[in-house]
């Protein structure tokens, strides 16, 4: 059933102009900018919060409150559909349970998804598909690439904290979902954690980064300088993460670190080394540290092994002889960096044609990590150009969900593009959309495509 939260007393009039169905965003105020910007170029917008922390940073005329069970909302969402058809619905991670429900229900209507997520290609991009994101993601399909069409420009480069700009504005927003529990009763959420538990563990998160910096630098450093290409890297992912738990293939973080330690001390050169990189998001909700060292020990390749829950992702993977992974992003790296790359589980970047990864989809898990740290394959490099071609055509759109100086022409740029799929924009503005740049601006855009190599932290 829909509830208003407690200042909302008028009714919805049903709208004249087209509709843009809003559902949950990234934390921040993003999507009111986004409905600013949609309004202004003739929509009417509607955004259904789920939780106090929806509310608490999008309120107003243009807001429903749903309260209820997935099934609930399913039903309410084809009613309204049929009410009043939507232009398209927009909406953050396509894993989360309402709006797996909302996807399903929007295909059978034949009303097109907008799906965004954090960024494919990070700092400089976000992503926004159609019909679903990483697995779900329609780069995976095997159609023919249209290539940029126009005049492209170089993005706009974004530079700011972010993990700093994400901290307080989520925890404004799991502030506000916890009080406002009492009004959404019966709401799922896409991840069990509650406020009390979830400040222990991020004091506990910063408490390890201070304990471990000086470690993480001397580490770092001592790989690159004097391991280089002497060294394979297991990139962890955040635990509870959507897609890791809906396309991991089973995989959980702790098996990953017991597979490939076992796997690596019997089948890997007696002079390579492992680093496993734990998530730094995830670094004070889980003891991986501890437990993968013990694990080293009993498989007796301690002195080979090395832990590492800072610094850079990208640098990391530049300076090693390749990386395994359930379906992180940070896979990306790796193939512009042409490292060997084994997914174990199903990623945006599956199946495309990139022989590492055909060879990772073969056979039994354990067996193609056997293979890997043996005979590790590179990517083809042409298939790896095509791959990043199409993506930055079809799947990224420059800007930044969280730092207040990129917030508006992000939200632009998200206008444009959805006009463009809705056939509003004419085709030679899609350059202003695509961000992807033409050959005399070749330089900045290997800067843009992989800073995150230099400063991403993964």
């Amino acid at each position: 059933m829909i509830v208003s939260f407690p200042e909302r007393t008028d009714p919805i009039v049903p709208a004249q102009k087209p509709l843009i169905l809003l559902l949950q965003g990234p934390v921040g105020p993003f999507f009111r900018i986004l409905s600013t910007e949609l309004e202004a170029e003739g929509y009417d917008v509607l955004k259904v919060n789920f939780n106090g922390g929806d509310w608490s940073y999008f309120r107003g005329p243009q807001t429903l409150h749903f309260s209820g069970t997935t099934d609930a909302w399913s039903d309410w969402l084809s009613a309204f559909i049929r009410g009043r058809k939507p232009e398209t619905i927009v909406l953050f991670g396509d894993s989360r349970p309402y709006h797996r429900q909302a996807i399903k229900v929007a295909q059978q209507a034949g009303i097109p998804v907008a799906s965004f997520e954090e960024g494919y290609v990070r700092p400089n991009f976000v992503t926004l598909e159609w019909g679903g994101n990483n697995a779900m993601s329609p780069l995976r399909m095997n159609k023919p690439h249209l290539h940029a069409r126009g005049p492209a420009v170089p993005p706009e480069q974004v530079k700011g904290n972010l993990f700093r700009a994400m901290t307080f504005l989520a925890i404004r927003y799991y502030l506000a979902k916890t009080a406002g529990a009492v009004f959404f009763r019966g709401n799922t959420h896409h991840r069990s954690r509650g406020i009390i538990s979830e400040s222990v563990l991020w004091t506990r998160n910063f408490y390890r980064k201070l304990r471990y910096y000086p470690a993480n630098n001397e580490l770092m450093l001592n790989l690159i300088e004097n391991l280089e290409d002497q060294y394979f890297v297991v990139a962890l992912q955040v635990h509870d993460d959507q897609q890791l738990l809906r396309h991991g293939r089973g995989w959980t973080m702790e098996k990953l670190i017991t597979e490939s330690l076992r796997s690596f001390e019997r089948h890997a050169a007696g002079n390579h080394h492992l680093v496993i990189k734990i998530h730094p998001m995830d670094r004070g909700h889980k003891s991986y540290r501890p437990f993968a060292m013990a694990l080293a020990r009993i498989a007796g390749c301690e002195d080979r092994v090395h832990i590492v829950d800072d610094g850079s992702i990208g640098l990391l993977i530049r300076h090693s002889l390749g990386l395994v992974t359930v379906n992180s992003t940070s896979g990306l790296l790796a193939l512009n960096h042409g490292k060997p790359l084994l997914t174990l589980g199903d990623a945006v970047y599956s199946g495309q044609g990139l022989s590492a990864i055909q060879g990772a989809q073969q056979g039994a898990a354990a067996n193609s990590l056997d293979a890997f740290w043996a005979s590790p394959v590179a990517p083809d490099k042409a298939a790896v150009k095509a791959f990043n071609s199409r993506m930055h055509d079809e799947s990224l759109v420059n800007g930044s969900f969280y730092l207040r100086n990129l917030l508006e022409a992000t939200a632009k740029r998200v206008v444009k593009r959805i006009q463009l799929e809705l056939k509003i924009v004419p085709l030679d503005e899609a350059s202003v959309l695509v961000n992807r740049p033409s050959a005399t601006c070749e330089k900045a855009a290997q800067k843009a495509n992989t800073s995150l190599s230099a400063d991403r932290v993964n």
